[in-house]
């Protein structure tokens, strides 16, 4: 996912012991043109998480980053803070996997430049050691899931899909009685993250998983199973036709603190991003509040 100080999720999420792991990059694939997954190892450490999870990521013990940090520090007034990472495996897998997207300035949008997510992306080598912290995070499956649902639908855009691959993923090791739709918007094909992934999990459990693209900025032709244009209310009226036994998980951007900062200077209200307007059509085909769960960045 891009780099945020903070994934937000409602709910508080179940307490755990949040500490400290000294890893090492130990392979680094290149998901996109501008999206890099890093696997990483604690040697013979154990690492304790639930799919879904995020980590988080100091910017200061980069040395290459020490001046860039100062400088930001300086124009913010304020101590750079921890940037959060979902993580896109799941806990049987032998390495913790997060995949980053390098996030742009642009000037007159974003208030500063990123920090950390275009060293992450482009330059942590396999071998590069470094210190994380983890883990925790509401956007997991319920403990109940199973007495509630046997229909889980994925709402997602761009690098939102992080965190939902590890769902898919964990539920399909354990065998859990739980059917997996995925949509997916992107811009491009280009574009779309764990595209091979993907069709490898429908292949192999194609009565548990299934993934939809929604492409938005150019012809889906070729595309196994896509569709042209957003994720719209009619789309996810035709995936749950029965909304009373779905619980589902949105993620994607959203309206980021800048923005409803900027905004209420306006005397307006910030304009809807992906993940309100996707809890808005989730509500409207349906679905009560405690049946699905957010993540966003912004």
């Amino acid at each position: 996912m891009p780099e945020t100080d903070a994934v937000k999720s409602p709910g508080a999420p179940a307490r755990r012991r949040v500490r400290e792991y000294e890893v090492e990059v130990v392979e680094t694939r290149q998901e996109t043109p501008d999206t890099t997954t890093l696997l990483l190892s604690a040697a013979d450490e154990a690492f304790e998480y639930k799919a879904g999870h995020f980590c988080t990521i100091d910017p200061h013990q980069f040395r290459q980053l020490e001046h860039f940090t100062a400088y930001l520090e300086d124009q913010k007034g304020a101590r750079e803070k921890p940037r959060a990472y979902s993580l896109a495996s799941a806990p049987h897998e032998p390495y913790v996997a997060i995949t980053v997207k390098e996030e742009r300035y642009a000037s007159g949008e974003t208030p500063y430049p990123p920090l950390l997510s275009p060293l992450l992306t482009y330059h942590l080598p396999v071998g590069a050691r470094l210190v994380i912290s983890g883990f925790t995070g509401a956007y997991v499956l319920p403990d109940d899931v199973t007495d509630r649902t046997d229909h889980i639908v994925h709402v997602c855009a761009g690098s939102g899909i992080v965190p939902d691959l590890g769902l898919v993923k964990d539920s399909l090791h354990r065998d859990l009685p739980l059917r997996h739709t995925l949509l997916y918007s992107s811009k491009t094909r280009g574009d779309i993250i764990y595209y091979d992934e993907f069709e490898r999990l429908h292949a192999e459990h194609p009565d548990k998983f299934d993934v939809i693209h929604c492409i938005t900025r150019e012809d889906p032709a070729g595309i196994r199973n896509a569709r042209p244009g957003r994720i719209s209310r009619e789309l996810l009226e035709e995936i749950i036709p029965d909304p009373a036994n779905v619980f589902a998980f949105t993620c994607g951007p959203g309206v980021s603190p800048y923005e409803k900062k900027a905004a209420r200077a306006r005397g307006e209200e910030p304009q809807p991003q992906f993940v309100e307007h996707m809890v808005a059509l989730l509500q409207e085909v349906g679905l009560d509040r405690k049946q699905f769960k957010q993540e966003s960045w912004g």
